[in-house]
């Protein structure tokens, strides 16, 4: 992430900061607002994925012959995702995400077991909340800035910032809430350009494309979750989907199976297609 975004990023928070301050201090005179850990939630699935199996031959391609040979198609993958409020009325809301999702060869003990991969996804965004039905749902758009890289130096940094927008459906409820039997979102980007010289990654909308489908059912103690993105180009067509279902166990998490195919499914391996299985435990769902 260049210089620039950085000062731009650090700018937008602090001024959120500051109106948030001063909308808390405005409104104290009338009722006692909740706290920002108060307006903490859950945003993406949190999930530990205690076994997966990762079908790839791109190690070697990667991380070089000597290094490559030695990670393990077995690993742990977990995800941390949450969300919070800096400031809200009936209108819409300004909020904050940050998302981190993590591969650990933990079973690669000749390596003394590293982490092989980790993701950090900070995000800055505004949300409308329409409380007009849709056909039955509730609709929210989002619009915001993501800046998702995998914290690492050359050769194997990988990094980009996004402007996206969003649209969401709820059956009933809120985005923030996860009771609805029933979730659509539909995202659309547009990558910020870097410089040739700091980008490490050129080509990356050529296997993540410029839109992703998330979509989640209900069934009794089972969800199904499915995510999909494609290029959209008849040639050299590139996309993925993933597959998740789970099952409630207990009020404090639900059984897990995910299944994903094709590229992207982190930064280090975009422009490379794998397949991978896993089980563990999801503790809370989109």
């Amino acid at each position: 992430m260049h210089a620039f975004c950085k000062s731009i990023l650090a700018l937008v928070v602090l001024l959120l900061l500051t109106c948030q301050a001063w909308a808390t201090e405005a409104d104290s005179e009338i009722t006692e607002d909740p706290s920002f850990a108060d307006r903490i939630s859950a945003y993406k699935q949190n999930y530990l994925l205690v076994y997966t199996n990762n079908n790839t031959k791109a190690y070697q391609q990667i991380y070089g012959a000597a290094l490559g040979s030695q990670y393990r198609d077995e690993e742990v993958k977990f995800q941390i995702s949450f969300q919070g409020k800096i400031w809200e009325n009936d209108a819409f809301d300004i909020g904050m995400a940050y998302t981190q999702q993590s591969y650990w060869q933990l079973y690669s003990k000749p390596l003394s077991s590293p982490f092989r991969e980790s993701n950090f996804e900070p995000e800055l965004f505004i949300r409308w909340n329409d409380t007009d039905d849709f056909k039955g749902f509730k609709t929210n758009y989002r619009f915001g800035f993501d800046h998702q890289s995998n914290g690492r130096s050359d050769p194997y940094s990988r990094s980009w910032n996004r402007i996206y927008g969003e649209l969401q459906l709820t059956e009933p409820g809120s985005a923030y809430d996860q009771v609805s039997p029933y979730y659509m979102a539909l995202k659309t980007w547009f990558r910020i350009p870097e410089k040739a010289a700091n980008d490490n990654n050129p080509d990356i909308t050529h296997y993540y494309g410029f839109w992703e489908f998330n979509g989640r059912l209900s069934a009794g103690k089972h969800r199904y979750h499915m995510m999909l993105r494609n290029n959209l180009k008849p040639k050299n067509n590139r996309g993925a989907v993933q597959i998740d279902w789970s099952w409630k166990v207990s009020e404090e998490f639900d059984s897990y199976v995910q299944i994903f195919h094709g590229y992207g499914e982190n930064l280090i391996e975009y422009n490379h297609r794998n397949t991978r299985i896993g089980a563990g435990i999801l503790l809370t769902n989109w």
